[in-house]
């Protein structure tokens, strides 16, 4: 284990006090499948890690706007929607108490694993909550903010990479499910930087999506990410904020986005600068592409690079069109061409990047679908790895350009091309320290 000095206090507190904290439960998902930049390029996300740092768990910071079980003795948090943000750290295991971390090295660089490794909340640490007024500006009496900047200031400036990602899941998962899925991106991220977990109040039942109910809930809590944006941009050390989203929470941070752009576009900043967005990966976005378009400039004034992943066979966002209606949602291939207003705004994007998983099917001898291929298919989950991980372009990361400038697609010889570009002498995968 490591010296617990080179962590935040609230590690050390979380470590010792696991039973006045509480855990969430039994709730257990295995680690997503290696991603093919590590299982067959002779590398691991964990090789680098200093011996001193060489402990199993992973830390994640939480925001979310679930209300609290009223259970005291036990810290969870329910389906129900809460008028405050709650904030806190989760400790999420990687395969229980007797890994070893020789063994989650071995695993998280290898393609076929001889058991599962899964990830479980080992302990929970809630700092406290705050609230927004009318105007979406927040309120916070019980200085819990001042915790979460405090301690999230004190990872970034210990972490190899001083960025932060924050995770904004779908629908249909519980606040577990948002921790997890925070800390598998941020393992096979090397660990370098500071992960964050957004959990909006979605029910484990398709019925609340499909009729709208959570629909509506998505767009109601968008609020609440756009007041944490604004809260890390002014009082975090963090060099950028990156955003990895799914499915449903697409409409969640299109319209955060877009709100963000409109509460600050008169100040006379340049926002990018501002609030120090990085990469905003929409994975499988359940998002009406038109609603997208309409969002996309604001987007485009925010973030240094916005990706967007679609696929030919996403039955999920396939059944959500055709029981919900709108138009054809962003993370699939559209069936009707783009008006000419609508391909002016998507041309017009200096910073988007639109992946078509499925292009290039024929000659790979596989298509790359379903709704969960942004973390099940390795080849995918690489590319949403090096978005978010490095600065390189799409031509970096072994893409290849399509028709359009904002275009690609993944290679047949995907794994050699991306073997061959970060080869290069000069080309940095980690950034700097």
């Amino acid at each position: 284990m490591s010296d617990l000095k080179a962590f935040p206090c609230a590690v050390a507190m979380l470590l010792a006090g696991l039973l006045v904290a509480g855990c969430a439960g039994p709730r257990v998902q295995p680690l997503m499948p290696t991603p093919v930049l590590f299982s067959e390029l002779e590398r691991g996300p964990l090789d680098h890690i200093p011996v001193e740092q060489r402990w199993t768990p992973r830390r994640v910071y939480y925001a979310t706007t679930r209300e609290r079980e009223p259970d005291l003795q036990r810290i969870d948090y329910n389906n129900n929607e809460s008028d405050r943000i709650s904030v806190g750290m989760s400790l999420i295991g990687f395969g229980g108490p007797d890994i070893t971390w020789s063994e989650l090295n071995e695993f998280s660089r290898s393609a076929d694993r001889p058991k599962p490794v899964d990830l479980s909340i080992a302990g929970l640490i809630e700092a406290g909550y705050f609230t927004l007024d009318e105007d979406g500006n927040t309120l916070d009496p019980n200085g819990s903010t001042a915790w979460l900047i405090s301690d999230l200031n004190a990872s970034i400036e210990s972490a190899r990479d001083r960025d932060l990602l924050i995770y904004v899941h779908g629908a249909k998962v519980n606040f577990y499910n948002a921790n997890a899925f925070a800390a598998q991106l941020d393992h096979f991220m090397g660990r370098d930087m500071t992960s964050m977990a957004f959990s909006w109040p979605t029910r484990q039942n398709i019925f609340a999506y499909g009729t709208g109910g959570d629909v509506r809930r998505a767009y109601r809590n968008s609020a609440a990410l756009v007041a944490l944006i604004e809260l890390l941009a002014r009082d975090s050390v963090a060099r950028r904020i990156h955003i990895v989203t799914w499915s449903a929470g697409g409409r969640l941070v299109t319209q955060a986005l877009s709100d963000l752009y409109a509460r600050h576009a008169d100040a006379g900043d340049d926002l990018r600068e501002r609030f120090r967005l990085g990469t905003v990966y929409f994975a499988a976005a359940d998002v009406p592409g038109d609603e997208f378009i309409r969002a996309l400039p604001r987007i485009d004034q925010l973030a240094q690079r916005v990706v967007v992943t679609s696929s030919s066979n996403d039955g999920a966002l396939r059944m959500a069109q055709r029981f919900m209606g709108g138009d054809s949602r962003l993370g699939q291939l559209r069936e009707q061409p783009l008006s000419d207003d609508q391909l002016d705004t998507v041309l017009n994007a200096e910073r988007l990047e639109v992946i078509d998983m499925s292009r290039g099917a024929e000659q790979r001898g596989f298509d790359i679908t379903g709704h969960r291929y942004w973390f099940d298919h390795p080849w995918a989950s690489s590319d949403l790895i090096l978005a978010v991980r490095s600065d390189l372009d799409a031509d970096e990361r072994a893409l290849q350009a399509q028709s359009t400038r904002i275009l690609w697609a993944l290679p047949a010889d995907y794994p050699e091309r991306l073997a061959e570009t970060l080869s290069r002498p000069g080309l940095q995968i980690r950034r700097p320290d």
